[in-house]
């Protein structure tokens, strides 16, 4: 910017004039070239920046309890690419407490049923569902068919189970992102 000297005449100069954009402050009447409006937001860089802020928002929100901090950059980098490519987030149920019989475990994403995800522990013993007709999550040793060992929780996934006999003891469920696979690096630009 170039301080326009005032003289002969010039009290005041504002405003554009042939590609020169001219203002005054506290310090006198400047100019310079005038701004030009630059809107070139492509589809890609939207789509890579919503990616970044979605992913990084997910990570940051469970860094405290499940990523390791020199793992972050990973993880987020794991995330985005997820979901540049329009995968769903992974998320796994984590139980743990002291429920006898010990379904404590991860339980991963076994699909939908009536409108929710229901998770299976990594074994197929134990389940956790929604029953819609009394609004209650189910953690059984069953899934529909008959099961003899039940816990539930009222409306949410996440929470302290109630036993109902013979099952004993308060598992304890809540939600956390699946860690990127072992094999999966941070590409290079």
């Amino acid at each position: 910017m170039t301080l326009v000297r005032t003289g002969g005449g010039v009290t005041n100069i504002l405003g554009p004039f042939g590609g020169v954009y001219f203002t005054r402050d506290n310090s006198g009447l400047h100019c310079s070239s005038k701004p030009r409006r630059v809107h070139q937001q492509t589809t890609a860089q939207k789509l890579q920046r919503d990616a970044f802020i979605k992913a990084r928002a997910a990570c940051l929100a469970a860094a405290s309890t499940v990523i390791p901090k020199n793992q972050l950059n990973r993880w987020v980098s794991y995330y985005m690419y997820r979901a540049m490519n329009g995968l769903p987030f992974i998320f796994d149920a984590i139980v743990t407490g002291d429920p006898v019989p010990d379904c404590t475990g991860t339980y991963e994403l076994g699909g939908t049923y009536d409108g929710k995800n229901y998770y299976k522990r990594k074994d197929s013993a134990y389940y956790l569902w929604y029953r819609s007709e009394v609004d209650y999550w189910v953690l059984d040793d069953g899934f529909i068919d008959h099961p003899v060992y039940i816990w539930r929780h009222k409306s949410t996934l996440e929470g302290t189970y109630v036993p109902l006999h013979p099952a004993t003891g308060n598992p304890i469920v809540k939600i956390e992102l699946r860690p990127p696979p072992l094999d999966y690096q941070i590409p290079k630009l």
